[in-house]
């Protein structure tokens, strides 16, 4: 049997820096969340629409389950997020890969109250960081139940690589509205070809017989530390 989900389950993927993997976070959180079990909507805020288009790779696919995946755009999103997360177990949200209207109006909606900012470990990413610490701080004064979290993404598979440990030192010592994660999601080539054929990097490298399976091991730490709880894949033997 499933655990239950918080009442009003909507994660937001947002942040300032463009190319951090945003959209292959939501991608691969929402379709892990609906694996799990729960009926999950999958919101694409970007002009890009990326999360938008591997909804539609998926459906093309004919991939099971399918994920509804819905484009929303403007200034006034309190009440369609809302309404989602009234209707659906679980809702998440892809803001794109910059400050933008959307952003913020997501950010200050009640029905949000994770928000998970990936971050490549470096210098000029992690800089950015110090504004999105006054944009979260600002947006709990109209939504004092946001709480914002750092996600280490793309960092190096290198095993003599620090930058990824040397960001998580910055992001507790310099920055009071955002806290770090302790997952971290390293630059694999499996994230990139399971969002192009329409999978989460669960099922790809599950398809695909993957030998280690690190990347699935990472989203699952993810899934872990958002829900509180383990990946179970309910819908596995049902088609």
């Amino acid at each position: 049997m499933k655990k239950k989900l918080p009442d009003n389950f909507t994660v937001l993927i947002g942040g300032e820096k463009g190319g951090t993997g945003k959209s292959t976070i939501a991608t691969n959180m929402a379709l892990m969340l609906k694996l799990a079990g729960y009926d999950t909507h999958l919101v694409d805020c970007d002009k890009q629409m990326s999360s938008l288009k591997l909804s539609s790779r998926r459906s093309a696919n004919e991939i099971k389950p399918q994920l509804i995946c819905t484009h929303l755009q403007g200034d006034q999103l309190q009440v369609p997020l809302a309404d989602l997360s009234e209707k659906y177990e679980a809702v998440v949200i892809d803001s794109g890969g910059q400050d933008s209207v959307e952003l913020r109006s997501a950010m200050i909606s009640p029905s949000v109250t994770l928000l998970v900012v990936p971050i490549q470990p470096g210098f000029f990413d992690v800089e950015t960081l110090m504004d999105m610490n006054k944009l979260v701080s600002t947006s709990k004064i109209y939504n004092p139940n946001l709480e914002a979290r750092c996600l280490i993404s793309r960092a190096s598979t290198h095993y003599l690589d620090t930058t990824a440990e040397e960001a998580r030192v910055f992001i507790q010592s310099e920055l009071n509205s955002l806290k770090d994660m302790k997952t971290v999601i390293r630059d694999r080539k499996p994230f990139g070809y399971s969002v192009a054929t329409g999978e989460c990097v669960y099922e790809y490298e599950l398809r695909t017989h993957a030998k280690e399976k690190k990347a699935t091991s990472e989203i699952c730490d993810l899934f872990q530390e958002i829900t509180g709880f383990k990946f179970i894949n309910s819908y596995e033997g049902r088609k």
